[in-house]
């Protein structure tokens, strides 16, 4: 136990970046829209994701983190960071679910939510990317 111990220290010392976005990346509620991690990587808002890490600093694999990323930039880059994470995520599980639909389509099983195959109307049950808060809300864009 003491060699992962540290090991964890200095991986954390050499690569405080990568440390702490696998930490973030495993909290629980992460995926969830009104979280903070989720919130501050949509917004790419890196001040949000400090204080929401500062917050946590108390847990034995945070202690000292945040002294490492002491620059703006670092905070900002691990916001996009996320924010590129949850964008394939979201893109990964609109591609499961379109290749389901189809499988399901070639074997004639009809999806619960989807129309008959009969109708000509699109399947409802692809789940949509969730929007960007800062979007316009018209056209989409940010």
């Amino acid at each position: 136990m003491s060699e992962l111990q540290h090991l964890a220290a200095w991986i954390k010392e050499q690569y405080p970046e990568g440390y702490l976005l696998t930490w973030l990346l495993n909290q629980p509620g992460l995926w969830w829209c009104d979280g903070e991690i989720y919130q501050a990587a949509l917004l790419q808002d890196g001040d949000r994701l400090k204080n929401f890490v500062r917050a946590n600093e108390e847990n034995e694999m945070l202690q000292g983190i945040t002294s490492k990323l002491d620059q703006e930039e670092n905070w900002q880059a691990l916001a996009a960071s996320l924010t590129r994470i949850f964008e394939i995520y979201q893109q990964e599980l609109s591609q499961l679910q379109a290749q389901r639909l189809q499988r399901e389509r070639l074997l004639g099983k009809p999806s619960v939510g989807t129309t008959r195959p009969t109708d000509k109307h699109p399947p409802t049950d692809i789940q949509q990317p969730l929007p960007i808060p800062t979007a316009d809300p018209l056209i989409g864009h940010g």
